[in-house]
């Protein structure tokens, strides 16, 4: 099944991740999965995990839903443990490390749950989603032309997020400082897995996730092409607001982001054909 990916599935995964990819988050879930319920200073015993930051990160986990306390009989101290979503991230985490193994750069310096943290915390920060959105869906563009398709407050936010994702090897640029085009890497292409699961871990186990208060959405129909995985694309209602054609092309359009081993053309986008959907 191809990774498919709306701008709610890129919200989804972003909520998600803002939860559970903080530095450190991955190795206290593989803590209490190993060792079962323990306490703070427990968990600081059998982890590397410096004593300053246990504090915040069982603090984001516990509101993410991943991790809960139960009350030691007879005491004011308390244990962590995991709950049934924090026991579910297991997919989520494997996509992370596999798509961290390939592309993330930094990799070598870092154990397995710092690159877990590391490769979801990209998803964490506003935008990221929605500019590989965008890039993934069409030709190289300028910043003038992704802010007019985006919902940013200011250019200079949008250059800011650009650049970071170059840095991190999602996107990449070409041209001259004055006209940069943009355009989505390779590496982020084969972020579809670690989006999936992401959302998906979200819809199942963050309820304020799961039901989306926005408009109708298109389906999409799915097919493969000359091996190649393509999502069709419901393209939206013409309007004579550019701001309102925006958040509904946001709102309607569907992605493709693959992770297939094979190369993969630049163009995943086709128009949506009419017939039957599923």
């Amino acid at each position: 099944m191809p990774a498919t990916a709306t701008a709610t599935v890129l919200d989804r995964a972003q909520l998600a991740a803002e939860g559970i990819s903080t530095r450190w988050s991955t190795r206290v879930l593989r803590t209490l999965g190993s060792f079962g319920p323990l306490r703070p200073a427990e968990i600081a015993d059998a982890s590397p995990i410096p004593a300053g930051s246990l504090h915040k990160v069982t603090g984001l986990l516990e509101r993410a839903g991943a991790i809960t306390r139960l009350p030691i009989s007879g005491s004011r101290r308390y244990e962590l443990a995991l709950t049934d979503a924090g026991r579910a991230l297991g997919p989520v985490h494997a996509a992370a490390l596999a798509w961290a193994d390939r592309h993330l750069v930094g990799r070598t310096e870092l154990e397995a749950p710092e690159a877990i943290d590391d490769a979801m915390s990209l998803f964490a920060s506003p935008h990221t989603g929605s500019v590989l959105f965008e890039l993934v869906a069409s030709e190289p563009l300028t910043v003038p032309q992704l802010a007019e398709r985006l919902p940013v407050g200011s250019t200079g936010i949008l250059h800011h997020r650009l650049s970071v994702l170059a840095e991190h090897g999602l996107i990449s640029r070409s041209g001259t400082p004055r006209t940069y085009r943009w355009e989505i890497s390779e590496a982020g292409m084969h972020t579809g897995a670690m989006v999936r699961e992401l959302s998906g871990w979200a819809e199942r186990h963050l309820p304020s996730t799961a039901h989306p208060g926005s408009a109708a959405r298109a389906t999409s129909s799915v097919t493969a092409a000359s091996g190649t995985d393509v999502v069709v694309v419901a393209a939206p209602s013409p309007t004579t607001s550019r701001t309102a054609a925006a958040e509904l092309r946001r709102d309607t359009l569907r992605i493709h982001f693959s992770h297939a081993p094979g190369p993969q053309p630049a163009a995943l986008l086709h128009s949506a054909t009419a017939g039957p959907r599923r």
